[in-house]
């Protein structure tokens, strides 16, 4: 192992000891930013392609889309939904919650990150349960179990997003053998999204605490403007995203690059001024945007030194001493599934993915199941307030225990592990 190699490793493990425990003091962002700047100083990295990831079209495009999804959500679209919701109902818990679990599952597709969407829905869910005579409890959990779990299904801008990532990551590691495209995540997720829906809707509703909401717990978190938009703005909220959703479905067909589209999109909100400039920003969600480009930086490096395949080669050792496609499926679920219980799960999959796409072109397999695997395993992990921003709203809200998170978790686990794990290593075989 060359002295190089050993450095770039070395500031990998660093950068990873990092997103586990220093989570807590600093932004991933900025861990995996530090991270690329200690290769770039030891010579693991060249400054240009360190400056490179920054303008970088999959990271332009995430930004893009990200704006595009806020203009989206200024328009009136959520609460006409919800209304008619509220309309449909005629008073039935089951039908409400229904009916917001399945909005929530919707918004997800366009908006990604399930702590935005169970924020947007939660105000009007507590409104139905005060108006129902129902304690938040029973319906909290469902919802966000739906928030948390349903991201990253449909084909559309959060899954596009999402894609671009991955594909990246592919690039950098010289690993382009195979190639993702949204509807594979669609193709792999769609149990899931079913399993979760029927399980909040019909099922978990039996098992929730009772509980009276907990002092002073008002729901803080993003709440429905009361400012509406012009007519002329509204429309443009909608039509901008459904063109840039359209645009990105036939980018190959129209001959136009996915992220040009976004960045389209984002400038016409703005300009439009359905976002102002400090609001489309904030929109943007640079946090995700740089983790993004520490974590390219990272791999380049990784790629660069011949890490990426000693590191490889190790892991592909282990998991074919299992020899089972279905077992290794099972691993490959189980290890990030706990360590999210105590890391937050992007700073999880920013780990795990890469690593993922090392074990496969070590072994020269497909790594499409084994990366999606990875996003599902970090999106369930809702045991402990430390896996996702939505559960500890979650137990603020619903006056949940630690206790209870556990009681409510384990069957949702135990049927979305047996249905990812089952149906992913069958249509997405790892060996």
């Amino acid at each position: 192992m060359t002295s190089q190699m050993t450095i770039c490793i070395i500031i990998f493990v660093l950068t990873l000891i990092g997103f586990g425990i220093g989570g807590k003091y600093m932004q991933l962002s900025v861990i995996a930013l530090i991270g690329m700047m200690a290769m770039v100083f030891t010579g693991c990295l060249s400054p240009e392609t360190a400056l490179a990831g920054f303008g970088n079209s999959s990271a332009i495009l995430m930004a893009g889309m990200f704006v595009v999804a806020e203009g989206l959500n200024r328009t009136q679209m959520i609460r006409h939904i919800s209304q008619g919701i509220c309309k449909v109902s005629k008073g039935s818990f089951r039908k409400v919650l229904a009916g917001y679990a399945i909005l929530i599952a919707l918004l997800t597709q366009f908006i990604p990150s399930a702590i935005v969407c169970f924020s947007i829905v939660m105000p009007l869910a507590l409104d139905a349960c005060r108006e129902l005579k129902v304690n938040p409890s029973k319906m909290v959990f469902p919802l966000g179990l739906t928030a948390v779990t349903s991201t990253l299904t449909l084909p559309l801008s959060a899954a596009i997003s999402e894609i671009a990532r991955i594909e990246g990551f592919f690039e950098a590691y010289d690993y382009t053998d195979y190639t993702i495209n949204v509807m594979d995540i669609t193709w792999a997720k769609w149990p899931v999204l079913v399993v979760v829906l029927i399980l909040a809707i019909f099922v978990m509703p039996r098992f929730m605490p009772d509980k009276a909401p907990a002092e002073n717990s008002d729901f803080q978190g993003k709440r429905l403007s009361d400012e509406r938009l012009s007519p002329v703005r509204e429309v443009i909220g909608y039509g901008t995203f459904v063109l840039v959703l359209v645009g990105m479905i036939f980018s190959s067909t129209l001959g136009i690059p996915t992220w040009q589209i976004a960045a389209a999109g984002g400038l016409l909100i703005v300009a439009s001024g359905v976002l102002d400039f400090k609001s489309a920003v904030n929109a943007m969600n640079l946090n995700i945007v740089f983790l993004y480009v520490g974590s390219l930086g990272i791999a380049n490096a990784l790629s660069a030194t011949g890490a990426a395949d000693t590191i490889g080669d190790a892991l592909a050792n282990i998991v074919q001493t299992l020899n089972n496609n279905y077992l290794i499926g099972l691993l490959l679920f189980i290890v990030p599934f706990i360590l999210t219980q105590f890391m937050l799960n992007l700073g999880v999959y920013s780990i795990f993915a890469p690593l993922y796409i090392m074990l496969c072109k070590s072994m020269g397999a497909n790594p499409i199941g084994p990366v999606i695997l990875c996003i599902i395993s970090t999106q369930v992990a809702f045991f402990t307030p430390l896996a996702t921003p939505v559960v500890p709203v979650m137990m603020g809200v619903g006056n949940y225990t630690m206790k209870d998170l556990l009681k409510m978790g384990i069957l949702p686990f135990i049927v979305v592990t047996v249905v990812c794990v089952g149906w992913i290593m069958t249509v997405f075989p790892i060996v």
